[in-house]
């Protein structure tokens, strides 16, 4: 079938595992599961896995209750930050750096995914954004706005725990 198609069939699955909010919940209850998923970037024609901290927040706090506010930015933030090995990141903590998200959960939203042809080549990819993001900032500077990058990059690359 795709092939005969010259490979632009694409594939689309309606729940993508939402059917029981509650196994999600019970899967991500575990210490030693981050949220999120990476596929280092291979599949950027086929799908926007980046989605999953607004999903996160939306789907399984917001709307189905199965997970804390708390919670949700534990496994966002601080449980990734400990496992990649940066002891002095991912919470709001006195004489610690912290970059900070601020939204209105209430108006958070996932949008449609829309296509961006800005690879090299002419080459495409899939991008989404989301809604009810105010401010995101990077120390102490707001690097998006509204949803919109302010130019502004005063952040360093960190690695292995290091920065």
């Amino acid at each position: 079938m795709c092939v005969e198609d010259d490979l632009a069939t694409e594939f689309f699955a309606d729940s993508q595992g939402r059917d029981q909010a509650q196994y999600t919940a019970e899967v991500l209850d575990s210490i030693h599961v981050v949220a999120g998923v990476s596929d280092g970037g291979a599949h950027v024609k086929f799908l926007t896995a980046g989605t999953y901290p607004t999903d996160m927040l939306t789907w399984l706090v917001r709307d189905e209750g199965v997970i804390t506010l708390e919670d949700a930015h534990f496994k966002l933030s601080y449980l990734p930050a400990h496992f990649g090995g940066f002891r002095d990141r991912g919470a709001i903590k006195e004489g610690v750096p912290a970059d900070i998200v601020v939204y209105d959960l209430d108006k958070l939203e996932v949008l449609p995914s829309e296509v961006a042809e800005d690879l090299p080549g002419g080459e495409w990819r899939r991008i989404q954004k989301a809604n009810g993001y105010r401010w995101t900032m990077v120390n102490g500077e707001i690097t998006f706005e509204d949803g919109e990058p302010t130019g502004a990059f005063p952040g360093r690359l960190l690695r292995n725990g290091i920065g």
